[in-house]
């Protein structure tokens, strides 16, 4: 009877453990599902605009770099015979080309983007502004596809008395996706680079011309 009393006992130790992690479990669920999951994911999506600025950013630079491009390349001032500012002329054949190359460079580098790892510290999930970037941090991990589009933009700018400065941007524009644990999104992330820059003396032109060669 005490082995069969034993046995029984052993029995409902076994149930009461189980039982116990089993709510264990439960509560680590919700606390992931409720209260980690929305975190994480806000995190997640900052980091993810900035990975995705920093790589585009790092793409048109590196173009950049490689054809040796400067504001000069791509545009120039035209002036009449009196010596007046008449326009500025943008070398059309070269900026698609950029354009293009841009577009290509920018949408290949964010598609590398793969399981890259972020660290989020338990005192920024825990949302208290006081422990804010403490503590031991939970891994995350991040990889992302997307479509990039680009175009040039040209703006005059003030740069003292009598000089106008006209900028040539690059403005890119990514639908990215990402994809994380116990999560997934899609953002738009745009970002715009500086390529070219033409001082001018005297008044603003009256237009900006193009040129194909």
């Amino acid at each position: 009877m005490k082995n069969i009393h034993d046995r029984r006992m052993t029995v409902r130790k076994g149930f009461f453990i189980f039982f116990v992690l089993l709510c264990l479990a439960a509560a680590v669920f919700f606390l992931l599902e409720f209260r980690l999951k929305p975190v994480i994911a806000q995190v997640g999506r900052v980091q993810a605009r900035s990975m995705a600025v920093e790589t585009m950013n790092g793409a048109v630079c590196s173009i950049l770099e490689e054809m040796n491009i400067s504001g000069s390349d791509l545009e120039s001032v035209s002036v009449t015979e009196d010596g007046r500012l008449n326009s500025i002329n943008t070398n059309t054949v070269l900026t698609n080309k950029l354009k293009n190359m841009i577009t290509l460079r920018c949408q290949k580098a964010l598609s590398e983007i793969k399981s890259r790892r972020v660290d989020i510290p338990i005192g920024t999930i825990s949302r208290l502004d006081i422990l804010n970037g403490t503590g031991p941090s939970i891994p995350v991990f991040l990889s992302m596809t997307g479509t990039v589009s680009s175009d040039f933009s040209g703006e005059f700018e003030s740069a003292g008395i009598n000089q106008t400065v006209h900028k040539l941007t690059v403005e890119i524009t990514a639908e990215i996706n990402v994809i994380m644990p116990m999560n997934s999104f899609s953002e738009t992330v745009s970002t715009s680079v500086l390529v070219g820059e033409t001082v001018i003396i005297g008044s603003t032109p009256l237009a900006v011309a193009q040129k194909d060669d």
